[in-house]
């Protein structure tokens, strides 16, 4: 398996900054997906285990899965939500830290406008 790592946190600059965030982010980016995929294998395997009580018609089997797939479910959408706060981290290092960034020659200090194009 691949090495999972953001690198060394040493936050000396702007661009170590940046590139922290940003190799955390493309490393969350697929475990998102293995876990979504993996909750839906699991939940998928479950719901074909033999009935607890033959009176529910298998109706059982598919909740039980359901209930234990769930917390699968729920660790992606921690990934999710990992990967909006380290995109945030950034930003907001960018957004309070202005007057620095504008102080050492930084050209990109504001807020890039989106542009419509035709």
């Amino acid at each position: 398996m691949a090495e999972l790592t953001f690198g060394e946190p040493e936050f000396f600059s702007t661009s170590q900054i940046r590139d922290y965030c940003g190799n955390a982010r493309n490393v969350l980016r697929p475990m998102f997906a293995e876990l979504h995929v993996s909750a839906e294998e699991l939940e998928a395997a479950l719901k074909y285990v033999k009935s607890a009580n033959p009176h529910m018609g298998g109706l059982d089997s598919r909740v039980r899965a359901k209930l234990v797939a769930r917390h699968l479910h729920t660790a992606a959408d921690a990934i999710v939500v990992a990967q909006t706060s380290v995109v945030k981290t950034y930003l907001a290092f960018r957004k309070h830290y202005v007057d620095e960034l504008v102080a050492a020659g930084n050209r990109n200090h504001q807020r890039r406008q989106f542009q419509f194009d035709d």
